[in-house]
């Protein structure tokens, strides 16, 4: 059987602190309506449906610091 893979998470204060940090790439998973409409600055948009085609091309640093949110950020 395959070991459970263990996704990390962040605190919002942690998110807050590296809000302008570089090294860290911030995703919104929601429809990019939501993300037009209200974002985390510096957020990029991938919509989970778009995931599979487009994610290698949004995020191609497999080893880069990724935080992900499907959330409204208010």
């Amino acid at each position: 059987m395959a070991e459970p893979i263990v996704v990390p998470q962040i605190s919002r204060q942690e998110l807050l602190r590296r809000l302008y940090d570089p090294t860290l790439t911030i995703v919104n998973a929601l429809p990019r309506t939501a993300w037009e409409a209200a974002r985390i600055p510096r957020s990029v948009s991938l919509p989970v449906a778009e995931i599979p085609e487009k994610a290698a091309e949004i995020l191609p640093d497999k080893g880069a610091d990724i935080a992900v949110y499907c959330a409204s950020p208010t």
